[in-house]
């Protein structure tokens, strides 16, 4: 069977060939399932002829950059407004929902697009599954993980959204946020007639100008002591979306959960700021 192009034939004849070579091997008494030369055999289908979806890798690996960016600057702001005691509390709060509100967006779209991986794999695997022959889920986790990894750790690779919407990189939320050597961060007005008498910018304006003048200089220390959240071994068994994320190295919505929460333990901790400090 090893010897066998399953290249040459089409999903539906792969099936097929497989599935009678493991009923001819029950029919002659022997458990495939228990047979080590169909589990060489099965490992040795999966790496030589499973293609991965070239989309769905994309998009999986441009949305667990584009997490793994949002938590960094997640992290940031809360780092430099810490080191502000006249820093907006309301500005920090809606640059904060608005970061969680696109974390979440991004989670739920890549868990959907783990699960439509997994369905993939299943049906790749069905002809064998059918007749009691589990994949090897050591090998799954390796041939995923050499597809996704590599695309998630360099940066070199540009990668664009097939199935998912395209967000902010790196530099475009830091101009959002902060402003950097000089360059004020882009503000959208209303088009307005000219006047000999300008109006003035209004209040709300002003102080969430203030307050990133305020966390500019802070910006350099809190990016240099932000790290990056180490990365969690999976130890359960049943291969699930999760478990496929935690072996490539990837982030579930569970561990995104616990750093949340991290987060959250953390700000409370930090003495609040009184009107003798503002």
């Amino acid at each position: 069977m090893e010897d066998i192009n399953f290249n040459d034939f089409t999903p539906k004849e792969r099936y097929e060939i497989i599935k009678e070579f493991l009923v001819k091997m029950r029919n002659a008494k022997s458990m495939p399932s228990k047979d080590l030369h169909v589990q060489r055999f099965f490992e040795h289908y999966l790496r030589k002829f499973y293609k991965m979806p070239e989309k769905l890798v994309n998009d999986i690996a441009y949305c667990q950059r584009a997490i793994k960016t949002h938590l960094e600057i997640h992290q940031t702001i809360v780092s430099v407004f810490a080191q502000q005691a006249d820093a907006d509390p309301i500005i920090k709060d809606k640059y904060i929902n608005e970061l969680e509100e696109m974390l979440y967006e991004l989670n739920a779209e890549c868990n959907y697009l783990v699960l439509r991986l997994q369905d993939d794999i299943d049906r790749f695997c069905s002809a064998f599954t059918e007749q009691d022959v589990k994949p090897d889920k050591m090998v799954i986790n390796d041939i995923v993980s050499a597809a996704i990894v590599p695309l998630i750790v360099n940066p070199d690779i540009a990668l664009k959204p097939c199935f998912v919407m395209e967000r902010p990189n790196e530099g475009q939320l830091i101009m959002k946020y902060f402003i950097i050597d000089g360059v004020e961060p882009i503000v959208e007005n209303p088009h307005t007639v000219e006047s000999p008498n300008p109006l003035s910018p209004s209040h709300s304006n002003l102080d969430m100008r203030k307050s990133r003048l305020n966390l500019q200089a802070a910006l350099s220390r809190a990016r240099a002591n932000c790290k990056p959240a180490k990365k969690s071994k999976d130890d359960e068994n049943k291969l699930t979306k999760d478990s496929i994320l935690h072996a490539v190295g990837l982030c579930s919505h569970a561990e995104y959960k616990r750093l949340k929460l991290s987060m959250v333990l953390l700000q409370k901790r930090k003495p609040r700021s009184t009107e003798k400090t503002k």
